[in-house]
């Protein structure tokens, strides 16, 4: 999509500098004039303009702002894609210039956090037994597809930490029957051999996958509450032996008991693909300031204005972030 839109750029007379981040947005009076960049050598260039569109990706490599306007810390919440370069630089330009701020959060999802191996991940992305540090389930697992759903359902526990558990039959069913979910992503029909994946984590220091003897044992390993734990893992299977899950009615192909050791968990934290929000517009995209009046000649699209599904991506319409709710469709990059 975006080689076409370049090549149209191209043909339409579009000059497109790379390596030329703006630096200041110019206004004079309450109009939006143009900008003021950098190029390669450092030196500034002025560029005048009736209309100036920020579309810089929201601040999803930008750690401060991440802590500071939406609460989660990266690297201790919170592992979120952190694509080099956005950092909040639209977002803060446009405040200059007395633009209205909106409510900021992340394009929340979740995974194992740090590196890990994908087939390893996914093997912990099924619809078996999850729980959090209290050892209390607290949403249907078969939704777990959903990682939107299931990355918000996750940051609303405690320390923002789930795990999901299974055991050794259940270990055995995804390595020769193969996983209820396959990603798009990864395409994983089936774990080859966990064991070696679990080794292959333990010997790089992975800290987020578990493997214990007695459910015991694994609590005190994952910080699980023991007791809690227990008392989860009894009822569930209790649903599993009659196939019918009294709480959160989950199919029952997907209930599979926690009896056989080994026991084998991994820590779910929230992830993100970006952040979302921070410029409020109106629904032609122009930039509005604190008494909800448009600002001329300044547009915002993209992440750093989108705030019109909160924290939740809507899989329905995939990409709809880059576009926000606009009549239009504009390249996001956030060069002059």
């Amino acid at each position: 999509m975006m080689k076409i839109l370049t090549e149209r750029a191209k043909e339409m007379g579009v000059k497109i500098l790379l390596q030329t981040p703006v630096k200041k947005i110019l206004k004079q009076g309450d109009r939006v004039t143009g900008v003021v960049a950098e190029d390669r050598p450092g030196e500034p260039i002025q560029a005048n303009a009736k209309a100036v569109i920020i579309a810089t990706g929201g601040f999803g490599d930008n750690p401060d702002m991440i802590k500071k306007y939406t609460g989660f810390e990266w690297g201790r919440d919170l592992f979120s894609f952190r694509i080099p370069g956005l950092a909040g630089d639209g977002i803060r330009m446009a405040w200059e210039v007395d633009a209205a701020p909106t409510e900021m959060t992340m394009e929340m999802i979740y995974g194992m956090p740090g590196e890990c191996d994908p087939a390893l991940h996914e093997t912990f992305r099924q619809p078996h037994l999850m729980v959090n540090l209290l050892g209390e389930r607290f949403f249907n697992e078969e939704i777990m597809p959903n990682t939107t759903f299931t990355g918000n359902a996750i940051s609303r526990q405690k320390n923002r930490t789930a795990f999901l558990i299974f055991d050794e039959n259940v270990k055995k069913h995804m390595e020769t029957v193969g996983y209820d979910f396959v990603s798009v992503v990864f395409p994983f029909t089936k774990v080859e051999n966990l064991d070696a994946l679990i080794k292959g984590a333990f010997d790089k220091g992975y800290k987020h996958v578990f493997m214990a003897d007695s459910l015991e044992e694994l609590a005190a390993k994952t910080g699980i509450d023991p007791e809690g734990l227990k008392k989860t893992v009894d009822e569930y299977n209790r649903f599993c032996e009659k196939g019918h899950d009294d709480i959160f009615n989950k199919s029952y192909r997907y209930l599979r008991p926690i009896k056989t050791p080994r026991f084998y968990a991994a820590r779910l934290l929230p992830s993100a693909y970006g952040s979302l929000g921070g410029i409020k517009i109106n629904h032609r995209t122009e930039v509005l300031d604190k008494d909800w009046k448009k600002i001329p000649g300044l547009y915002a699209v993209g992440t750093d204005a989108c705030s019109i599904y909160g924290d939740s991506y809507v899989f329905i319409l995939p990409g709809n972030t880059t576009v926000s709710y606009t009549h239009l469709t504009l390249p996001t990059n956030r060069e002059v």
